[in-house]
């Protein structure tokens, strides 16, 4: 599952820049496939991988599009749709310029996997 989104058609990677875009194993391991080393394309930050940036933005940022797109971590394929702890809800981030399309439905559909990849990334259940 994912939410697709509009984003390379009106050219906005606003989220690849300073991303901190927690990383699951499966997500390092898929990525790792392609020839990366975990170091180079990531930071452990308080006991989590993250993506790293170069200069502000996502090490795979290259001339405004993801150079791995089709294999980009599973956090990317859910945004906007992120996880509020304070609401214990899936919910869309309004810093996506593209945050009002992402209907209640689509919310609803990624909420449980998006869920699963969170308890993947911090070893802990949230419900």
């Amino acid at each position: 599952m994912e939410v697709r989104m509009r984003c390379a058609e009106i050219a906005c990677h606003e989220c690849c820049i300073e991303t901190e875009m927690q990383l699951s194993e499966e997500d390092v391991r898929r990525i790792e496939r392609l020839g990366y080393s975990r170091d180079e394309f990531s930071v452990e930050m308080d006991g989590v991988r993250v993506l790293r940036n170069v200069d502000g933005k996502c090490y795979f940022l290259k001339d405004g599009k993801c150079s791995i797109y089709k294999h980009r971590p599973k956090g990317c394929r859910f945004y906007p749709v992120i996880y509020d702890v304070e609401r214990n809800r899936a919910t869309v981030h309004d810093f996506c310029p593209l945050w009002k399309e992402v209907k209640p439905a689509t919310v609803k559909k990624v909420e449980k996997e998006l869920i699963r990849h969170i308890e993947d990334v911090y070893g802990v259940g949230l419900r």
